[in-house]
């Protein structure tokens, strides 16, 4: 008599086939212009503490774009970014007796992204499988009263972690006017079934080619996939404002060639005396307005400035400038107090004839 056998089953799980593909794309304002630029290309930019170039040029973050303008008065817009959004975040999510509505009322705005996403989407079968599983949702605005549907969205796929897409609609109806996002998909009601569905967030674009006049900046694009969940910072190694030095003067081997004439030219420089004449004299973001070239002894800073271009010992058997300035002012102080901070660093002092 042959002896019964049962054979156990093996839950099966598929693989996750959705991952969000989200491009981050910003401009970050530098600096007031114009300024010298990234110290070596792509090496000078850093994407969370990574150069995107190594030091011998290879690459360690791919699928990466830059765009630098240096900030002159006459500078073509950034290519790539020939618009700019407003985005406002929600990350609520969306049941499917409940739409998720919300009012628009910019008037200047030509297009909205929406993004949204699910948390995780995959069913558990009763043997322990786990599979994909599909969602479904509508994006809608308000036309004449109405309710249109201008994006019908199926997410179909597996993922254990959040996905987020995004759709962009334009042809606008006149402002204000509502949007909302509804869920088509009835909610699970057991836990063999993950498929919540949020709305991100919306974003109000803007289509303009704008140059920002007088400002530095980078622009930069690149896929948030290779970032995972993790927000990316923007660092840069940068040369900074172009300044009015002495037209007998290099920056770069930090000599003066014969007699001064009292003239100045274009060059970057980080001589402190330089960058201090700037900051005196520079219309808009120094003290221009209230002092001129003749308020200011450029005579005595030349010799303050040939003073901090001494050479001295670097404590590691070489040589370095005795002074420099490397200062990124981002906070607004009596004009008074700035002064008195770099003229110190250059062991010297400001003094006001009570006049100017």
């Amino acid at each position: 008599m042959g002896k019964g056998s049962s054979k156990g089953h093996t839950p099966r799980e598929a693989k996750d086939n959705l991952k969000s593909s989200q491009m981050l794309s910003v401009i970050d304002a530098i600096s007031e212009g114009p300024i010298e630029g990234p110290v070596d290309g792509l090496k000078s930019v850093l994407l969370n503490s990574t150069p995107v170039l190594d030091s011998e040029g290879n690459t360690n973050i791919s699928g990466v774009t830059v765009v630098f303008r240096a900030g002159e008065q006459e500078q073509t817009p950034p290519e790539g970014f020939e618009s700019s959004g407003s985005e406002t975040v929600l990350g609520t999510e969306v049941k499917y007796d409940t739409p998720i509505t919300r009012t628009i009322t910019s008037a200047n705005i030509d297009r909205l992204r929406f993004t949204f996403g699910v948390q995780a989407l995959v069913e558990t079968t009763s043997k322990g499988d786990r599979n994909p599983s599909e969602v479904r949702l509508l994006v809608q605005i308000q036309r004449n009263g109405g309710w249109v549907t201008e994006k019908d969205i199926t997410i179909k796929g597996k993922t254990t972690s959040q996905y987020l897409a995004s759709v962009v609609v334009g042809n606008l109806p006149p402002r204000p006017f509502n949007i909302r996002m509804r869920r088509m998909t009835p909610d699970s009601t057991t836990d063999q079934l993950q498929n919540k569905t949020l709305w991100s967030s919306y974003t109000e674009i803007i289509d303009v080619k704008q140059c920002y006049p007088n400002t530095a900046l980078v622009g930069v694009q690149v896929d948030s996939e290779q970032f995972g969940s993790q927000q990316v910072s923007r660092n840069y190694h940068l040369r900074g404002r172009i300044l009015q030095v002495p037209s007998n003067y290099n920056p770069q081997t930090r000599q003066y060639s014969g007699i001064w004439d009292g003239t100045f030219k274009p060059a970057y420089s980080n001589n402190m005396a330089w960058c201090l004449w700037d900051m005196l004299t520079h219309p808009r973001y120094g003290m221009g307005k209230r002092l001129g070239a003749a308020d200011v002894d450029k005579w005595a800073l030349y010799v303050i400035g040939q003073y901090c271009d001494q050479s001295v010992p670097d404590g590691f058997g070489g040589t370095e400038p005795r002074i420099t300035c490397n200062a990124y002012l981002t906070t607004q102080r009596k004009a008074w107090d700035v002064l008195s901070d770099f003229c110190s660093a250059m062991r010297c002092m400001p003094v006001w004839n009570g006049q100017t």
